[in-house]
């Protein structure tokens, strides 16, 4: 089983329906694609900090290797690690990047495959909502009274400080 990240447009780019059918799944698992062509990946996907700070890396990488003589395994080390990283957060990025456009977050699914997340999403979105319970229409002031000694909370059986 595999879950899926449910993410909802901004407020204000439709009615609720619409907004549940314009939903993004994103699956947190493992990203293939990411871990093996990396920086094309992240140009893909228009995650642009990260692949200016994958260019800085290469950048400061192949200086090494040219002037300071890091060698080649090194290198392949480096390529390595950072094609981890984006195959194990990859998904993660993409998530965060929607959340600064003003995505909201709106369920998280376990499921077998895409197509059944959606189809679980789908049916706890559309489902019929219970009305809200009503609202205590009284104050605060008259709900608590503060008459006599406060009750004490804790070891102490009395107020007063020793």
């Amino acid at each position: 089983m595999a879950f899926y990240t449910v993410l909802i447009p901004p407020p204000g780019s439709g009615g609720q329906r619409d907004e549940i059918e314009r939903a993004r799944l994103l699956p947190d698992s493992f990203t293939w694609s990411a871990f093996v062509l990396t920086g094309l990946w992240l140009l893909y996907k228009r995650l642009w900090l990260a692949t200016l700070l994958f260019a800085l890396v290469w950048g400061a990488v192949y200086y090494a290797q040219r002037d300071l003589g890091l060698a080649s395994g090194a290198a392949l080390l480096t390529q390595f690690a950072i094609g981890l990283f984006l195959g194990l957060e990859g998904q993660n990025l993409i998530v965060r990047k929607l959340l600064r456009q003003g995505w909201r977050l709106a369920d998280v699914v376990e499921a077998q495959n895409l197509a059944s997340a959606e189809r679980r999403y789908f049916e706890r979105a559309l489902e019929e909502r219970p009305a809200a319970p009503p609202r205590d229409p009284a104050p605060a002031t008259t709900r608590f009274p503060v008459s006599g000694p406060l009750p004490v909370i804790g070891l102490f059986p009395e107020a007063r400080g020793r």
